[in-house]
């Protein structure tokens, strides 16, 4: 884990720039959950759906959707895979995405079908994933989603 401006980001994760997720990939399995930027910038979050048993989708596809106190938005798949497991814990208490983002907080598993051809989209390493994450917050501040310190 690496501060970076006001957020402590596991820099040994892979990240989807869009969307804001992070990847965990594991043995051809993937964990997914959101970063904690995003978590800051969308408020707490109040309610998720999580789709699971429809096969493999393709990168982009939507799987769910979430509902936060400053927003509402589609879930879409940041590779492409079969969800295989979805953490019940965070459907029960969505607050766990702004509370323990890289612990329980996490969102789905996904038995990942083309990754090593995605990955070459996602962000990784320490100082891509610092300049990427320094970025971010520059753009939300002028957008005023985050307050400057």
């Amino acid at each position: 884990m690496k501060q970076i401006g006001n957020y402590l980001i596991d820099t040994d994760l892979y990240y989807e720039p869009e969307h804001h997720f992070w990847l965990s990939p594991n043995q051809g399995f993937v964990r997914i959950g959101f970063n904690p930027l995003l978590q800051e910038t969308s408020g707490a979050f109040v309610a998720i759906l999580l789709d699971k048993g429809k096969g493999v989708l393709p990168q982009g596809h939507a799987f769910g959707s979430v509902e936060a106190e400053k927003h509402v938005a589609q879930l879409v798949m940041p590779i492409s895979g079969e969800i295989i497991v979805i953490n019940e814990q965070v459907i029960q208490n969505p607050r766990l995405m702004n509370t323990d983002p890289y612990g329980e907080g996490w969102l789905i598993e996904v038995q990942a079908t083309n990754f090593d051809q995605e990955k070459q989209n996602l962000i990784f390493g320490e100082e891509n994933i610092e300049k990427w994450v320094l970025s971010e917050i520059r753009k939300f501040e002028d957008k005023g989603w985050i307050a400057r310190p």
